[in-house]
């Protein structure tokens, strides 16, 4: 007669009854804490009475015992007609070997019902877990924060099946990496679990003020030392990163790991001495040789500096950039943990996808990093990087991640991403229900979702979220920045999501809350279509149509932004604000004022260029520059309307040419005439007519500008010519140029100011 449940496995055996905490409105329990319950314990009594108040409206009311006087309890509430819920300490000395040996795992926890009792327990924050099962069973939903992101039957009558349900988490560790996430949401969801995995950019003991001091100690770089990363062979680098570690051991005992690692960013050492601790593995991703040999090397004899007084402390790092692959000659130490942060691969795609090969070189790494240290945490991205928030559905994503983790070995989950609640819906509840049981049943999950989410309009609702989250699935693009969206969401894609959309809004109409739920989902595809149409409108060069449709955008994300709470990013973090700002803002801003208030557009380039890679920088040497340069090794490609990434380049780092022709009216001669860029990725020389006329400033995705008067060609062809250098590894895939490029001539009597452009002078690349 009682229900098990390990994990996910799920045992019935017989007739089920029920236990009534609530009849007809009228209270049928009472709440029992120890008579020092701890924090936990008093959290879940408060929730589950509010809870229970908010179904029914009944009040149950919360009452203290002592363990020795529990059976007393027991018997009177059964003659006052009152069901005792027993929670926490007071009952969990009775229970907890049964939870260890079904899980060791902090969060575990016991929920039994019995005619005449309701027990609830576990360690940590198991008795509190336990509460949100049990709430659970009664319809009870937390799809996401706030009161538009929770489902609260209406119950009259609230019963709970008899059972005995012992649970514990897939992952002792379960975490989003994100500001702005509510803590009761994230208790709800049974995150948590083991501290959060302690990672670190940089080493201890030593910052950038010790340079001008000790030059030795930061890497060395075409025989010069920069203080860009350490000299991690330099015995005094490894001796005061010991003390600095021996230090912080002093001043926070008890803590079970130190965070470090290189610096964010590129610049390794190149002295003899750091190159010999390298394995001689090549990275492709990041197109360099992989230092992790000489990281591991250099963690080693750290843990052995401080073994003699702290031989439990561990190091934690982040496997990241070109210190992702394993090492190939180092052994590490087993106090050493790491945090898989795989920045360059694919954020869209599954590791059982057929169309990613970058997600079966990811499931290799988890696999053999796990055979290498005792702990690998998941420090990846379930976001998609560089972008304002636009739909991003992972689920499909999720189910295949999440259960390979549990088969790999993972420790536990610290995933960054961004609260845009709206926009991501439901991928973190789906997220937070598999780190808590990776044999969930996604299925049945979604359909619960679809069903209590958006009620009379589940069905078409349902459709549209399963048709934006297979279109991520399906789509043959990577990365997951922003310039795929179009492709991503196709037009007659886009016409069916609409369409479903309008109908949820039909079934919805006047239902309370379900009206509001499908709103809120059609405004972040509002936000999505408002964003395709300014990029459809920058191809186009029509600028006037690109700033309305910002300005659209910027409505649409404020609204979101306005909701309690927030169901996207609305503080300093803002994703819409940090990256438009970025990437999208500075070029149609930009191109608008370059077209508007008497200044004159005189020619834009195509979309579409000609193109060819220059991987050994020859292209100069050889004339590429030259007006009249021809060969048949040029190729067409695309640049504002599709990141380069997505046109068979990927991440390809190096020199690139464009270049193309276009007809300068005639009466433009003798006008003051300027070549503006929307931006480029990340620096650029620009020609015209074999001319060179400028350096762009080098600030990747920002427009810039170049005095193109005395090389302009007035009622002829004008050959434009830009070589692009795309050197450093980012997360966005993209490359080149990223925008349009025209001519233009400002008002008359007027002087232009150029956007940051560096003079001839300068070096390129």
């Amino acid at each position: 007669m009682f229900r098990k449940i390990s994990f996910s496995l799920l045992i019935l055996s017989g007739s089920l009854t029920a236990a009534t905490l609530v009849k007809d409105g009228l209270v049928a329990s009472v709440i029992v804490l120890s008579s020092e319950p701890t924090e936990v314990d008093s959290l879940a009594a408060k929730e589950l009475a509010e809870h229970l108040e908010k179904i029914s409206g009944a009040k149950v009311a919360t009452v203290n015992c002592t363990t020795e006087k529990v059976d007393d309890l027991i018997a009177s509430s059964k003659t006052a007609g009152k069901l005792p819920i027993l929670l926490g300490q007071l009952v969990l000395g009775r229970f907890e070997e049964k939870i260890k040996k079904q899980s060791e795992f902090d969060g575990a926890f016991i929920l039994q019902v019995r005619a005449d009792r309701i027990s609830i327990a576990g360690p940590g924050r198991g008795t509190l877990f336990g509460v949100y099962e049990l709430l659970e069973q009664t319809g009870v939903r937390w799809f996401m924060p706030g009161e538009l992101g929770t489902v609260m039957p209406s119950l009259k009558t609230v019963t709970v099946t008899e059972q005995e349900t012992i649970q514990g988490p897939s992952f002792p560790g379960r975490y989003f990496q994100m500001n702005g996430a509510p803590p009761d949401w994230l208790n709800r969801m049974r995150c948590g679990g083991i501290p959060q995995f302690p990672s670190a950019h940089g080493l201890p003991g030593i910052g950038g003020n010790d340079f001008e001091k000790h030059p030795e100690y930061f890497s060395q770089i075409h025989g010069q030392r920069k203080a860009r990363q350490h000299c991690v062979s330099n015995p005094e680098v490894v001796k005061i990163v010991i003390n600095a570690v021996r230090q912080w051991a002093a001043m926070n005992p008890g803590k079970p790991a130190f965070g470090m690692g290189p610096n964010d960013g590129a610049g390794f050492c190149e002295c003899e001495r750091c190159r010999a601790l390298d394995g001689g593995d090549f990275d492709p991703f990041s197109g360099e040789e992989s230092v992790t040999d000489r990281y591991v090397w250099f963690f080693n004899q750290v843990l052995d500096g401080i073994k003699d007084k702290y031989p439990d402390l561990k190091i934690g790092f982040y496997i990241y950039h070109n210190y992702m692959r394993p090492p190939v000659k180092t052994k590490p130490h087993p106090n050493i943990t790491g945090a898989l942060a795989p920045i360059a691969l694919c954020r869209i795609h599954g590791p059982n996808n057929p169309i990613c090969n970058e997600k079966q070189y990811y499931e290799w790494l988890a696999r053999e990093w796990g055979k290498l240290i005792p702990e690998l945490w998941e420090r990846g991205y379930w976001a998609n990087l560089a972008c304002p928030g636009f739909p991003f559905v992972l689920v499909h994503r999720l189910r295949e991640q999440i259960p390979m983790g549990k088969e790999a070995g993972i420790t536990g989950w610290r995933v960054e991403t961004f609260p845009n609640w709206a926009t991501y819906f439901p991928s973190f509840y789906v997220a937070a229900k598999l780190m808590w049981n990776a044999d969930t049943d996604v299925d049945e999950l979604m359909k619960d979702v679809f069903e209590k989410f958006f009620g009379p309009a589940a069905e078409p609702m349902g459709d549209y979220i399963n048709l934006m989250n297979n279109a991520l699935r399906d789509g043959s693009y990577h990365t997951g920045c922003s310039w795929d969206m179009p492709y991503l969401y196709p037009e007659p894609l886009r016409k069916e999501a609409r369409k479903l959309l309008s109908k949820g809004a039909k079934k919805a109409k006047k239902k309370g809350i379900y009206e509001a739920r499908v709103q809120l989902i059609t405004e972040t595809f509002d936000l999505l279509e408002h964003f395709i149409a300014m990029m459809d409108a920058r191809v186009e060069v029509d600028f006037l149509s690109a700033k309305k449709h910002l300005e659209a955008m910027d409505a649409v994300a404020e609204t979101l932004m306005s909701y309690d709470p927030p169901m996207m990013v609305a503080d300093r973090f803002s994703s819409y604000r940090n990256y438009t700002r970025r990437f999208y803002r500075p070029c149609t801003e930009g191109g608008f004022k370059r077209i508007t208030d008497g200044n004159q557009m005189i020619a834009a380039c195509k979309d579409e260029w000609n193109f060819l890679t220059d991987p050994l920088r020859v292209g100069e040497d050889l004339g590429f520059w030259k007006a009249d340069a021809s060969g048949v090794n040029w190729q067409r490609i695309k640049t504002s309307s599709m990141s380069w990434s997505s046109q068979g380049l990927r991440y390809y780092k190096g020199l690139a040419w464009y270049r193309q022709t276009i007809i300068v009216p005639a009466d433009n001669k003798g006008k003051r005439i300027f070549l503006w860029c929307g931006g480029v990725d990340e620096k650029a020389k620009v020609w015209l007519n074999g001319k060179p006329i400028g350096i762009s400033h080098g600030a990747s995705f920002y427009p810039f500008e170049l005095d193109a008067t005395e090389a302009v060609k007035a009622g002829e062809p004008n050959v434009v010519t830009i070589c692009v250098v795309n050197e450093v590894v980012d997360e966005l895939g993209t490359g080149g140029i990223v925008a349009p490029v025209f001519l233009y001539a400002p008002v008359a009597g007027k002087d232009a100011k150029l956007e940051n452009s560096r003079p001839l002078g300068r070096t390129f690349p």
